[in-house]
């Protein structure tokens, strides 16, 4: 049996080209940050009407020259981001935001050599189902919070897969998921062994995707009856997971309080909470 004992080191251009907010933010400081966003936003879009959502001060609705539907730039989660790190790394973050939007297609080519799964909270679902899109995309909710979701990806991009997109590759929603399934899997940096069993802290790490392998119950099922219950899993970002075994109590306040932290210094973070595998799905640790 393997099993995992390493600890190296420690931009959803999303569906809807934006990141979902994390939470309603539309006080002094939010407004201030939009404000000072806008004109990088605007000579991002020269020929586009930038407006920003009522209501919602770091939602902005971009609606480029020939279309009628905006393109939805959510500040939300970088604003958190911001308030954590120093100003040129903000800087950087917020710039290379913008760019990825102003840059993607309006959606990733919808071929099934592009399926993948993303995991994102419920937070973002629900303002996925808030867009009012339709048909929604292939998803399963795998834990008390956690969603997996069929995207299309590109190197500018990640779109949302639409049913009806799906049916026009010929493909089932459940075929489409095998797709993703496979696909993803290749490319998630060190993706943990079905029946490896975890020991002390074990950190993944890449670029993109490393978040979904949290969308994988068979191999997480055997991880954690070979680890045992008191497996505990982070799952911060596209680029940041870790895993471990933490007991309950004060072990694991401290490791929740790691999560935390990691949470506002990811730019895009999908969870702050801790996570333990029972009964076939991820549950919050209490």
């Amino acid at each position: 049996m393997r099993r995992l004992t390493f600890l190296p080191p420690v931009l959803l251009a999303a569906a809807l080209l934006a990141a979902a907010p994390a939470i309603a933010q539309t006080g002094p400081e939010a407004r201030a940050f939009a404000q000072d966003a806008l004109p990088q936003i605007r000579a991002a879009f020269p020929d586009a009407e930038i407006k920003q959502e009522p209501g919602e001060p770091l939602q902005i609705n971009i609606t480029r020259k020939g279309e009628t539907e905006p393109a939805m730039l959510n500040l939300h989660r970088v604003f958190g981001f911001c308030q954590n790190v120093p100003a040129e790394e903000c800087e950087t973050e917020l710039t290379g935001l913008i760019g990825m939007l102003a840059r993607a297609p309006t959606s990733p080519e919808g071929e099934a050599v592009n399926l993948r799964l993303i995991v994102r909270d419920a937070e973002y679902w629900n303002y996925v189902l808030g867009t009012k899109l339709d048909p929604l995309p292939p998803h399963r909710q795998i834990g008390d919070d956690l969603y997996a979701i069929l995207v299309f990806d590109s190197p500018e991009a990640i779109a949302l897969a639409p049913a009806d997109k799906i049916a026009e590759l010929g493909l089932s929603p459940e075929n489409a998921w095998l797709f993703a399934e496979r696909q993803t899997a290749r490319i998630i940096p060190g993706m943990p062994e079905t029946g490896a069993r975890i020991e002390g802290l074990t950190v993944f790490q890449g670029k993109e995707y490393t978040g979904s392998m949290m969308a994988y119950p068979e191999q997480w099922a055997a991880i954690a009856e070979a680890t045992g219950p008191d497996l505990a899993v982070i799952a911060n970002s596209d680029q940041f997971v870790v895993a471990a075994v933490v007991p309950d109590g004060p072990e694991l306040e401290k490791y929740r309080a790691l999560a935390e932290d990691q949470c506002k210094l990811a730019p895009r973070c999908i969870s702050p909470n801790v996570y333990r595998w029972r009964e076939g799905r991820w549950v919050i640790a209490r």
